[in-house]
């Protein structure tokens, strides 16, 4: 059977599939002893694939996690500056890697795996999948606001998709949205004149952060990777 390189390496639980790429990128993956290249096939009975000189085999167990992340924890796979890091809270045998992000600011819910292809999935563009925040701002909220918020608004040369936003207090406030765009609550809540003080992520998909205290994780049930992977 042969898979495209980047596949094969998501399969290996190495990164995401379109992480993936950027590894081959970096020359650090060979097919049997040549540098890999992006587009490039694997026979996966035949051929020996390594990355950094270490030999990598499909990875057929896949791990799955919720976790609350702390704020000043970073969630991306990499950091060359040493910093607390969300992939380092969940003990695993696996190279796991962040579904997403969440800035170091903000808390909340984040999926860890090492499944790469529904990674990929979950956070491509096309599927819109709902994630729910709570912010308190450091200006009261009025309602033509979150009539704003709620409608789109422009951010980085481009209008935001429809989101529900929904009243908690005065200064606070809970809204779904159905993309992903870098720093993008932060960036809606600055084009009506809000300025974010917490920004706390509750739920992704059907995922619910419920109890779970923060700093903490748990492995999501096979009930909520099937919905996940439905999604």
């Amino acid at each position: 059977m042969e898979v495209r390189i980047n596949k094969y390496l998501a399969l290996c639980g190495v990164a995401s599939r379109r992480k993936s790429d950027e590894l081959l990128l970096s020359g650090g993956v060979r097919i049997n002893g040549r540098p890999a290249k992006l587009g490039d096939t694997v026979n996966i009975e035949k051929d020996i694939v390594t990355y950094k000189g270490e030999q990598l085999t499909p990875d057929n167990k896949f791990e799955y996690y919720a976790v609350n992340k702390p704020l000043g924890v970073i969630s991306t796979a990499k950091d060359e500056f040493g910093r607390k890091n969300v992939v380092d809270m969940v003990r695993s045998d696996h190279q796991l890697f962040p579904i997403g992000r969440l800035d170091q600011n903000s808390t909340g819910l984040i999926l860890l795996t090492n499944d790469g292809d529904l990674a990929l999935k979950l956070t491509h563009p096309r599927y819109h999948l709902p994630k729910v925040y709570e912010v308190t701002t450091e200006e009261p909220v009025t309602d033509g606001q979150l009539e704003k918020l709620s409608a789109g608004v422009s951010i980085y040369s481009k209008k935001t998709l429809p989101a529900d936003a929904e009243r908690i207090g005065y200064n606070s406030f809970m809204i779904t949205i159905f993309q992903g765009m870098k720093r993008q609550l932060r960036e809606m809540c600055k084009s009506v004149g809000l300025t974010v003080l917490t920004l706390h992520r509750t739920e992704i998909g059907p995922i619910k952060l419920g109890n779970l205290k923060i700093g903490s994780s748990r492995p999501l049930t096979k009930e909520e990777v099937m919905m996940l992977k439905s999604e």
